[in-house]
């Protein structure tokens, strides 16, 4: 590296420090949270990095085609709600550049359902032909909600855990 380019370097790694430094950086920020029912169509799998080589890791395989609707018009709503505040749009940088999307409330996996053909566990949580084996998380629940799922996820196991004490497993 040259000396222009090291002092431009340095120059820059100076500016983002005292630019994080400003006491009033966050001052008029305004984060836009939103929620959606995507296609729901991403699939789970454990891959190896290299076709024969190399642990297997897991892996989401999910084609955006069907959920650029909805995702738009997120982004076309927080661009608005951000203009109308004088703010400035920044949507994900993620998503802008490679439609990357952060999931805070996984679901699905272990779905319920009322036979073996339809779910893994039962309305209770307990796995099919595992008797004393419970799932009681995000996993059975078995298609998104629309909102925060955080609440009926609670439910749902705080309602497995009354079960397992009460029938006394």
């Amino acid at each position: 590296m040259n000396l222009s380019k090291a002092l431009q370097s340095a120059n820059l790694v100076d500016g983002i420090n005292k630019t994080l430094q400003d006491p009033d950086l966050l001052a008029n920020v305004m984060p836009w949270f939103a929620q959606g029912i995507d296609a729901g169509n991403g699939v789970l799998e454990l891959k190896r990095p290299w076709w024969f080589f190399g642990p297997r890791r897991l892996n989401l395989r999910w084609d955006v085609t069907r959920s650029l609707p909805l995702f738009e018009a997120i982004v076309n709503t927080h661009t608005k709600l951000s203009e109308t505040t004088k703010g400035v749009p920044l949507p994900p940088l993620g998503w802008t550049f490679s439609h990357d999307l952060i999931t805070p409330h996984a679901l699905g996996g272990c779905n319920m359902g009322d036979t073996t053909q339809e779910g893994v566990v039962n309305h209770l949580g307990e796995v099919f032909q595992y008797r004393n084996l419970f799932v009681a998380d995000g996993a059975i629940i078995p298609t998104a909600l629309g909102v925060n799922p955080s609440r009926t996820i609670g439910a749902l196991a705080e309602r497995i855990a009354k079960q397992i004490v009460t029938e006394g497993r």
